[in-house]
């Protein structure tokens, strides 16, 4: 069994971490953040990567996709030749702090939260606040003052759902980004806590075992899909080929 990682960015850190400590670690390939914006370009990149992947390395057997439900970017994927496996959940956050029942605890105690980690800080959340002077003059180019003042207050209002930030604090990785946490949550005028990261659910992606409670595993020529409607998240669609 031979296999490679296709996931997003905001996890590259926590996954190369764990690379360090694993022998025979599989080839991390990185898609950047923000693709589950817009998941049929999500789709299209991810589909892409993965041909590439399996024409560059024949001796592959598996995919795993670092990627969750990301507003349905996975519908429809497929490998030819390898077996996908993807993690059973919603989104990366489960995956950050060990399992889908932390989350789901997280969720229950404040399900408002401002998730930080040092990719999501990095690709993300920095980036987003840094660029409002920016988005606010294109607004004014493309809409004119007043409906550039509306569109800002809509930014704003997305901001005002949140009740709480929470840094996720890995060893060797969440203390370094304490600070850059904590700017950016007074920034957007939250209080910040922190949770400590966990690798196991990662680590289990990275080296199996698969379980199929918190992975699913899509046969050669058969497709994903996805449903936001059950705890099940994803399944094996029926087989494309000809």
């Amino acid at each position: 069994m031979k296999s490679a990682v296709i996931a997003c960015e905001v996890m590259r850190y926590e996954l190369e971490m764990l690379c360090e400590n694993i022998e025979n670690t599989p080839c991390l390939y990185f898609l950047k953040q923000g693709l589950h914006d817009t998941p049929k370009l999500l789709k299209n990149e991810l589909q892409a990567k993965i041909d590439e992947v399996e024409a560059a390395n024949p001796e592959l057997t598996h995919l795993v996709l670092g990627y969750g439900l990301c507003g349905k970017g996975l519908e429809g994927i497929s490998a030819s030749r390898c077996e996908l496996v993807i993690p059973r959940v919603h989104d990366c956050i489960p995956l950050l702090i060990g399992s889908v029942a932390a989350h789901q605890t997280e969720h229950s105690r404040e399900c408002g939260t401002y998730w930080f980690s040092p990719g999501w800080l990095t690709w993300s959340v920095i980036p987003y606040l840094d660029n409002r002077h920016g988005r606010h003059n294109g607004y004014i180019e493309k809409y004119g003052e007043e409906k550039a003042k509306i569109l800002m207050t809509m930014e704003d209002g997305i901001l005002a759902h949140y009740t709480r930030a929470c840094l996720i604090q890995w060893p060797t990785l969440g203390e370094a980004y304490r600070k850059t946490a904590a700017e950016a949550a007074q920034r957007s005028n939250l209080p910040l806590e922190t949770i400590d990261g966990d690798s196991r659910y990662l680590t289990a992606l990275l080296t199996g075992p698969w379980d199929p409670e918190r992975f699913v595993r899509i046969p050669p020529g058969h497709t994903i899909c996805q449903s936001i409607d059950t705890t099940e998240v994803m399944h094996a669609g029926p087989d494309h080929t000809p």
